[in-house]
């Protein structure tokens, strides 16, 4: 079967794989999910939702939250929103 343009063969992973590959516990990792600051894909309708992760997301989105030092006196160039 073909994907269609626009979709990647990557497989999700559970909260607990993305909770390990960021180094959070996965409590942490599904309350950041719910509330929308981690690219997350949920499943389900209900008040019990099932969320599902992409490694290659999670890790585009760190790449992005990475906060720079000005070498000379230690402060940070950006802010983390």
């Amino acid at each position: 079967m073909q994907l269609p343009a626009g979709f990647t063969d990557e497989q999700f992973v559970d909260g607990q794989q993305a909770a390990d590959f960021l180094g959070l516990q996965r409590k942490t990792l599904l309350n950041l999910a719910r509330q929308g600051f981690v690219p997350a894909h949920p499943i389900g309708d209900g008040l019990r939702r099932t969320w599902r992760f992409r490694l290659s997301e999670l890790a585009s989105w760190l790449q992005s939250k990475t906060v720079k030092l000005d070498s000379h006196r230690g402060r940070r160039e950006e802010q983390i929103p």
